[in-house]
């Protein structure tokens, strides 16, 4: 080809250039390809040691923890829930239409903690309509009736809601409990009923009125200022009635009989079910 020299064995200047350069640089190349493995070599070892040396020195002790640590806070977040009591658990509200176009209220309250106990201030809501505010309380581990009697809410709905508010928790003191809530409360809340009978055939004046009576029996050695008794009427198993009675000076060991009337007109009982609720953990409930 024009400009080109064809020397010796066939190659051209350009090949003679560049084996002229080869030789010149030869020792240059092969000292930096040894120089760029050697760096590579170190970075990749270096990397290498470095991830070892992180895995079992420096970050292991660290993260070692990590477990104790979500095991602390676990069993920290338990104690904390421990500690802290659960919610009151209300029922479904019962509504009878009494005489004088007036109203009975009766739910149930439940108290699932074993060493907490509550006090508090309860009303009904029928609708946008509340009844009276009450105070009250419920002892640990324990259901209790609920009651608002003879109200004169006027609200076309039938259904109505017990709303608990203002709840003061109190912790029991294992001191005040002889260490023992469990052996502290059968020892006191004893009473029984004996002899629970229903009738409609008390008349007064021209007027057939329905009777409850019955045997309270106190047999516990323990005697209280006030008991509050809750009366409640069954057909099968629906209740139908509600009253309630407070009996003063339950004597240690009594036995008393009392009735209770009822004037509106209750047919078909067949069961009477008779609660009592005092609050044990109140010095001022019992006796001297």
């Amino acid at each position: 080809m024009p400009g080109e020299y064809i020397i010796g064995s066939g190659m051209t200047e350009k090949d003679l250039q560049l084996a002229n350069w080869w030789v010149r640089n030869r020792a240059r190349v092969s000292s930096i390809i040894r120089n760029t493995l050697i760096v590579l070599n170190v970075i990749f070892w270096g990397f290498v040691l470095w991830s070892l040396l992180d895995a079992y020195i420096i970050s292991y002790p660290r993260e070692a923890r990590i477990p104790g640590l979500i095991a602390q806070n676990q069993l920290a977040a338990s104690g904390i829930q421990s500690s802290t009591p659960l919610p009151l658990i209300p029922s479904d509200v019962k509504m009878f239409l009494i005489s004088g176009n007036r109203k009975d209220f009766l739910a149930q309250l439940s108290n699932t903690n074993k060493t907490w106990w509550a006090e508090f201030s309860y009303h009904f809501l029928v609708g946008d309509k509340a009844t009276n505010s009450h105070q009250s309380y419920i002892l640990p581990n324990k259901q209790r009736y609920i009651t608002e009697l003879g109200s004169s809410i006027e609200a076309p709905s039938k259904n109505a809601k017990l709303i608990i508010d203002d709840i003061r928790w109190h912790r029991i003191d294992p001191q005040a409990v002889d260490l023992d809530y469990t052996a502290f409360a059968q020892n006191r809340l004893q009473f029984a009923f004996t002899n629970t009978t229903y009738k409609r055939d008390l008349q007064i004046g021209t007027q057939f009125v329905g009777q409850t009576s019955t045997i309270f029996n106190n047999p516990s050695p323990y005697g209280f200022w006030n008991v509050d008794l809750t009366i409640i009427l069954y057909q099968g198993n629906t209740p139908v009635g509600v009253t309630t009675v407070s009996k003063e000076q339950v004597k240690p060991g009594s036995n008393e009989a009392f009735a209770v009337n009822w004037f509106d007109n209750l047919n078909g009982i067949t069961r009477t079910e008779i609660t009592a609720d005092v609050n044990i953990l109140d010095p001022k409930a019992y006796f001297p």
